[in-house]
């Protein structure tokens, strides 16, 4: 493979994980049962709305030619989200919070809480194809500047 090539796929890959984060989105945002909300709810969609800024950096840095800066931009973009998505939506602390505020709650509020973490768990398939192809990315990045270091072109 080349690392145009590969930055292509990377591209592809962030779309999905872009696809899958608007999901989410409209899950926290607009498909949440109507009336007193949930604290543990408020806390989620705040951490999901707040994550929308990472998508789109990846998103537009994926978008234009490859460098160091767009190689940089969606590698650490991607990192935050994959912390966002472990450490907020799908750590002990974070489920077991969100079933104990919807539990005895209406069964909208537990359809809710489902929906968002199918929602959470497609983000996170998501993201672990766009870390695959990131890694062949700085493989393929790290093999150009080994061919330059020694005189040789690829």
């Amino acid at each position: 493979m080349t690392l145009d090539t590969e930055f292509s796929r990377l591209g592809k890959e962030v779309n999905q994980v872009a696809a899958c984060w608007r999901a989410l989105e409209i899950s926290v945002a607009e498909d949440r049962p109507a009336g007193v909300g949930l604290a543990a709810a408020d806390h989620l969609a705040e951490v999901v709305l707040d994550g929308t800024g990472e998508v789109e950096a990846a998103t537009r840095a994926t978008q234009g030619p490859v460098s160091a800066e767009s190689l940089h931009t969606t590698a650490s973009s991607l990192l935050n989200l994959r912390r966002r998505v472990d450490g907020h939506c799908r750590s002990h602390h974070a489920v077991s919070g969100l079933l104990r505020a919807v539990h005895g709650r209406e069964q909208e509020w537990r359809g809710w809480a489902k929906s968002f973490h199918a929602g959470v768990d497609q983000c996170a398939a998501a993201l672990s194809s766009a870390e695959d192809v990131m890694v062949r990315c700085w493989r393929e990045a790290v093999e150009l500047a080994e061919f330059k270091g020694c005189g040789a072109t690829r």
